[in-house]
């Protein structure tokens, strides 16, 4: 999906993402919530590896630092104990099918990923920059399937929504949704190229559809 270049803003550009990812995995609903939840505790214990790759692309100080800051809260913000994806095996744990979402990684899923990292450190800052806008456009979306998915494995939704791993990410959404709107200003006033942000944004919102989408993984147990 290409945007017309009259079209371009970071807001209309997040827009397009998002909607690419709700028309290719929300609206088609999640068919095993065990398999969506082994896939994003995968890719959330490997996240902070996608932001370490685009801080090295980019050379503007100020997205280094919220960057930097991302990669930092996902690590749990110098707490081990409080690392994001260790709080999510923390809550996937409660589920009577917990057993059937651990094991070792699906090859083709470690595959995906390198490939994404690899990719991402060959891209130019701008569009190393619209790969991050890319993973954070669907946020909302993906903690929402989540939430569905965690309660589809029989965690009490009550559970599930005191938990310290969605607390923390509802909190963190709104801060990201607030440091993305200075990122807006700064990427402006750079001069940044909008289509190349795009292209960044688009290879990020198919990686995420790959990853936890049933596209690639249809009639996957």
């Amino acid at each position: 999906m290409m945007l017309p270049a009259e079209n371009l803003s970071i807001e209309n550009i997040e827009d397009a993402l998002r909607l690419e990812f709700r028309t290719q995995v929300v609206e088609p609903g999640i068919k095993s919530p065990a398999k969506f939840l082994q896939r994003w505790s995968y890719l959330s214990s490997q996240v902070p590896r996608l932001h370490g790759a685009a801080l090295a692309r980019i050379k503007i100080p100020d997205i280094q630092l919220l960057l930097a800051e991302i990669a930092y809260g996902e690590c749990g913000s110098g707490n081990r104990d409080k690392i994001h994806s260790k709080l999510l095996n923390e809550l996937i744990r409660q589920s009577p099918q917990a057993d059937v979402m651990g094991g070792s990684v699906d090859p083709e899923l470690a595959r995906l990923f390198e490939e994404a990292v690899t990719a991402l450190c060959q891209m130019n800052q701008d569009e190393a920059i619209g790969f991050i806008v890319g993973l954070e456009a669907p946020a909302y979306d993906i903690l929402g399937l989540l939430k569905r998915s965690l309660i589809g494995v029989d965690i009490p939704a009550d559970t599930v929504l005191r938990s310290e791993y969605i607390v923390i990410h509802e909190e963190v959404e709104k801060m990201h949704q607030e440091s993305g709107h200075a990122a807006m200003g700064i990427i402006l006033d750079a001069g940044c190229d909008l289509r190349k942000i795009y292209e960044g944004g688009d290879y990020a919102i198919q990686f995420l559809i790959d990853m936890v989408g049933e596209r690639r993984f249809l009639g996957a147990a």
